[in-house]
């Protein structure tokens, strides 16, 4: 079942610097990102309270870039394919302790990767993100984010889903990255609107997650809007299409259908 993320009343979170010091086990002084080991930096990247089961819950999303060997002084660049390891740290709400609200449940410094060029994807403020409650009793959440290629601005979700029960396999997490799913683009940086050799183009995409019988996690469908560039380099209208993800079990994502 969908669920509104504004129906907690607000309770002041964790603060970034204790979510870094509980998954990385080393004291930035505060900082939001730093140096953990071997070149590789710790960053904070979103912050999310929710309901469930009865509890709640805050996680604290961290990234963790790759460690680097060799020459300190050599100049690299990364690619577009140099992902960041997504981490995350857990807390419980326990009001009977007001100097102490939040009781950390636990933390994991691997579940799954994402980005490009060594970077998370840059979460959207403009966009609000989506959760859902799996009949198994799981949260799914998206969060909107954004990224950058050949000066187009992309829009996405990265979908990640919590298991608040016993993890049955060892390399199980309890939140696992589930995806990225694509939602819009704009060219405005890099295009002409006086019908110059790009032609401008704009889209959003409006994610519903839709029940998929016989399967614990849903559908994920994004109803385009807007206009893209075709094959023939034209415009081409969006409004109407939609675009199903369906999770595959066997590469713990979700897939375009």
């Amino acid at each position: 079942m969908p669920d509104d993320l504004h129906t907690t009343p607000a309770i002041t979170p964790p603060a970034p610097d204790s979510v870094l010091y509980f998954i990385f086990q080393k004291d930035g002084d505060g900082a939001l990102a730093y140096e953990v080991e071997n070149g590789s930096w710790a960053h904070y990247w979103y912050g999310y309270p929710f309901e469930l089961g009865g509890k709640r819950y805050f996680t604290g999303f961290a990234y963790q870039t790759p460690a680097k060997y060799g020459n300190p002084d050599e100049t690299q660049y990364p690619g577009p394919d140099a992902k960041v390891t997504i981490a995350q740290a857990t807390y419980v709400f326990a009001p009977a302790d007001a100097a102490k609200p939040w009781v950390f449940e636990g933390a994991e410094r691997h579940v799954g990767e994402f980005g490009g060029y060594e970077k998370a994807n840059s979460v959207d403020e403009t966009r609000k993100p989506h959760s859902y409650t799996t009949p198994g009793g799981k949260r799914l959440l998206a969060v909107p984010t954004w990224s950058l290629e050949s000066g187009t601005r992309l829009a996405s979700f990265d979908v990640l889903v919590f298991n608040p029960g016993e993890l049955q396999q060892v390399d199980d997490t309890h939140w696992t990255y589930l995806g990225n799913i694509g939602a819009g683009e704009d060219n405005s940086a890099a295009c002409d609107d006086d019908a110059g050799p790009l032609p401008c183009a704009r889209s959003t995409g409006t994610l519903e997650f839709v029940a998929d019988d016989g399967n614990d996690l849903p559908l994920i469908r994004v109803a385009m809007h807007g206009a893209s560039i075709g094959n023939d380099g034209k415009l081409r209208t969006l409004d109407g299409e939609t675009i199903d993800y369906r999770y595959d079990a066997g590469r713990k994502q979700y897939q375009p259908q």
